[in-house]
């Protein structure tokens, strides 16, 4: 049986990356069997160890987050669930709000035209909605102004 080296790796990329090792199918499957036994690969709690660490140290929106899951082999169902759970949509405008807060504090001596621009770029890149983008800038705007 091989072992596989400590690294949160869900069970499609933990595959993935043993074929390209050039191992064979039933050593693959043996050390996945083994490790899933061993609640060393488990796609649920890698699902929600993704999801809190994109939301803590590097901020995406919930369907940018979900794309990056999918394309690690996670099962659509499950990342649906875990961001139900994890990262509920209340959150994600909460998430851009103090981003975008962020941004406008680093960007106070931008002509404010080109701020917002700026701002929406930064957010967009982050995966989130146009929606929620413009919901966000106009609840700070109007924040600004009447400061």
């Amino acid at each position: 049986m091989l072992l596989l080296r400590y690294r949160p790796r869900s069970i499609a990329e933990a595959r993935r990356r043993m074929t390209e090792q050039g191992y064979g199918p039933d050593d693959i499957e043996e050390t996945i069997a083994s490790a899933i036994a061993t609640d060393q690969l488990d796609d649920a709690a890698f699902t929600k160890l993704w999801i809190r660490d994109r939301m803590w140290h590097h901020p995406l929106s919930r369907a940018a987050i979900a794309r990056e899951l999918r394309a690690k082999g996670i099962a659509s169902d499950l990342i649906a669930l875990t961001l139900e759970s994890e990262y509920p949509a209340v959150r994600e405008i909460e998430l851009a709000r103090g981003l975008a807060d962020a941004r406008f504090v680093r960007l106070h001596s931008v002509e404010p035209q080109k701020r917002r621009q700026r701002t929406i770029a930064f957010l967009s890149r982050r995966g989130f909605s146009r929606s929620i983008v413009y919901q966000v800038l106009r609840d700070l705007e109007k924040e600004l102004a009447d400061d």
